[in-house]
C-alpha cells in the first residue's frame, strides 16, 4: 500500500507540474507584446540588401467617378478591407510617393499575429482585426505610435491558414461601429466606449444566425462576410454556399442554399443589389417580397479542372469588384490562362450578362486570390500563382495587369501587363490622387530564402515600377494576404504575419 500511495502521490505531483507548465506556456504564447516586428539576424548578404529602389514620384492623377456612398456604412474608402461596399480598392486621396519614405512596425503576438486589414474611424483611431493561433482580436490603435489603445478577443481558437472567417472581414457602419460575423455564428456590432486612455470595446448587439442556418443545413457554420444592403438589411454568406439576409433587428432571417457550391470570398454591395461569386458562378441577388434572398441572374464561369497553387478553393479567388453601377468583375480559374471576367450588373436576359473576358498572365502560371482594383473603367489584377503560405520559400509567379473597359463598344482590352513584379498575396490598392498602384513585394534578385519585403509603387498609367522601399527582413514581415490601407493623410499601413507596418513620406 505504501508503494501505491507513493506512486499516486508522485503521479499527482507530475500532473500538477505538467498542468502548471502547460498553463505557463499558454500564458506566454498568448501574452501581449510591444515593440517592432523582429528582423532576421543581419548577415553579410542581408547587409547588402537595397533599402530603396527607384525614384520619388510626382502625382499623375486618375480621373474616375466617386464610388457612391453607402447609406449604412462609414465613409467610402475607410469602411472595410477593400475600402468600400463596391470593393473598389481605390482611394481618392494619396499615399507615399517615395520622398524620404519612413518605416515603422509593431508586433502583435509572440508567435503569429496577422493584423489583416485596417480602417480609420471618425475619431482618427486605427481599427483592425488581428488573427493568431488562439483567435481573432478586435484592435484599436494610435495611428501615430501604433500602440494599442483597446483590444477584445472576439473569436477563440481559429486555426491559421487560408480559410478566413470569424471576423477577419469587418465593416464600419454609418454610426462608427464595427460590424462583423463571429463564429457563434452571429452578427455582432461593436463600439469603442470610455474616455481617452480608458477605451474598451463594447458589444452593442448580437443577432444569432445559428437557428436560421440550421434550418437549411446543420453543420459547423463559418460566416465569411456580412454587409448591409442599400436598405440596411444584413446580408451574410458562409463557406458552404449558404446566402442569408436579416432585418436590422434580427426579427426576420431567411437563408437559401447554392446547390453544391462553396463561397471563398467576400461580397460586393451597390444600389443594384448584392453580388456574390461562388466556386462555380457569378450571382446578382436582391430581396423578394417575402424578404428572402432572390437570384436575379447567375452566370457560370470557367472554374478549370482543379485548384491551382496559390488558390484557396476550386474557382475564382477574387471578391467581386463593382465598376460604378454598370459592371461587376472577377477572374475565373480557367486552365491555361486565367481571364478577367466583366459582367453587366443589370440585364433582362442572363445570356447577355457577360460583357467580355480578357486573358492575363502566362499560360499555366496565373491565378488571382485578391479582389481586383477598379479605377474608372479600368481594372488592376494581380498574379498570386504559387504562393503556398507564410513560411515557405517563395516561388510566386510575377504579374500585374491592367484591363480597360470600353462602354461604347462593349469590349475590353489589356492596356498593359508587367510580368516582372511579384506580389505574392497582398491586396493591391490604387491612389487616384497620385496615379500609383501599391503592392507588397519581394525583390527577385535577393536569395529565395531571404524574407526581405518591400512596399512597392507602380505607375497605374504604364505598369512600370516607380519605387520600392524595404520594410524589413524577416518572416514576420510577410503580409500573408494582409491588406494595404491608405489613410487620408497619405500614410499607408500593411498587415503582416507578425503585426502591422506603417509607411509614410517625411517632409
Amino acid at each position: 500500500m505504501g508503494y501505491i500511495r507513493l506512486f499516486l502521490r508522485s503521479t499527482l505531483w507530475f500532473l500538477a507540474l505538467a498542468t502548471l507548465l502547460a498553463l505557463s506556456l499558454l500564458l506566454w504564447f498568448t501574452r501581449n507584446v510591444e515593440g517592432p516586428i523582429p528582423e532576421d539576424p543581419v548577415t553579410d548578404i542581408a547587409s547588402t540588401v537595397p533599402t530603396f529602389i527607384g525614384q520619388p514620384h510626382q502625382p499623375k492623377p486618375i480621373t474616375a467617378p466617386a464610388v457612391p456612398q453607402h447609406p449604412f456604412l462609414a465613409r467610402q474608402g475607410l469602411n472595410s478591407m477593400h475600402n468600400d461596399s463596391h470593393q473598389s480598392d481605390s482611394y481618392p486621396w494619396g499615399g507615399p510617393q517615395g520622398h524620404n519614405t519612413q518605416i515603422d512596425s509593431e508586433q502583435f503576438h509572440p508567435m503569429v499575429g496577422n493584423c489583416v486589414s485596417s480602417v480609420m474611424d471618425d475619431h482618427g483611431r486605427l481599427l483592425s482585426t488581428c488573427v493568431t493561433p488562439f483567435g481573432v482580436t478586435l484592435v484599436a490603435r494610435d495611428p501615430e505610435t501604433l500602440s494599442i489603445i483597446a483590444r477584445k478577443k472576439i473569436t477563440h481558437w481559429l486555426p491559421l491558414g487560408k480559410k478566413f472567417g470569424g471576423g477577419v472581414y469587418f465593416h464600419v457602419d454609418h454610426q462608427n461601429r464595427v460590424l462583423l460575423a463571429s463564429n457563434s455564428p452571429a452578427i455582432e456590432i461593436w463600439s469603442l466606449q470610455g474616455e481617452s486612455g480608458l477605451l474598451q470595446w463594447h458589444k452593442e448587439s448580437s443577432i444569432d444566425l445559428g437557428g436560421a442556418l440550421n434550418t437549411v443545413r446543420r453543420e459547423d457554420h463559418r460566416v465569411i462576410d456580412l454587409m448591409p444592403d442599400w436598405d440596411g438589411n444584413y446580408w451574410f454568406i458562409t463557406r458552404t454556399g449558404l446566402v442569408g439576409v436579416s432585418d436590422r433587428n434580427g426579427q426576420q432571417i431567411n437563408v437559401i442554399e447554392l446547390n453544391k457550391e462553396h463561397i471563398d470570398n467576400a461580397m460586393a454591395v451597390g444600389p443594384n443589389g448584392v453580388f456574390i461569386a461562388s466556386d462555380h458562378a457569378m450571382y446578382r441577388f436582391t430581396l423578394n417580397q417575402k424578404g428572402e434572398p432572390s437570384i436575379l441572374w447567375r452566370k457560370a464561369y470557367d472554374r478549370g479542372s482543379a485548384p491551382k497553387p496559390g488558390t484557396m478553393g476550386h474557382g475564382t479567388g477574387t471578391t467581386p469588384t463593382l465598376i460604378g453601377n454598370e459592371y461587376v468583375a472577377i477572374t475565373d480559374n480557367a486552365d491555361g490562362q486565367i481571364n478577367v471576367m466583366v459582367y453587366k450588373q443589370t440585364t433582362d436576359n442572363d445570356q447577355s450578362v457577360e460583357l467580355c473576358k480578357v486573358p492575363v498572365f502566362k499560360a499555366n502560371l496565373g491565378t488571382s486570390e485578391n479582389s481586383m482594383v477598379a479605377m474608372g473603367n479600368s481594372l488592376i489584377v494581380e498574379n498570386n500563382y504559387g504562393y503556398e503560405g507564410p513560411f515557405e520559400n517563395f516561388s510566386a509567379e510575377p504579374g500585374i495587369a491592367r484591363v480597360d473597359i470600353d462602354p461604347e463598344s462593349g469590349t475590353c482590352s489589356k492596356a498593359w501587363e508587367n510580368l516582372e513584379i511579384s506580389s505574392p498575396s497582398a491586396v493591391p490598392k490604387v491612389s487616384l490622387a497620385n496615379g500609383l498602384i501599391y503592392l507588397y513585394t519581394r525583390d527577385e534578385k535577393n536569395p529565395d530564402n531571404m524574407h526581405a519585403w518591400y512596399f512597392t509603387a507602380v505607375d497605374a498609367h504604364t505598369g512600370q515600377l516607380v519605387y520600392k522601399v524595404l520594410t524589413g527582413i524577416g518572416k514576420g514581415y510577410n503580409n500573408h494576404y494582409g491588406s494595404i490601407s491608405l489613410m487620408p493623410d497619405g500614410t499607408a499601413y500593411v498587415g503582416t504575419i507578425a503585426g502591422i507596418v506603417k509607411v509614410w513620406d517625411k517632409h
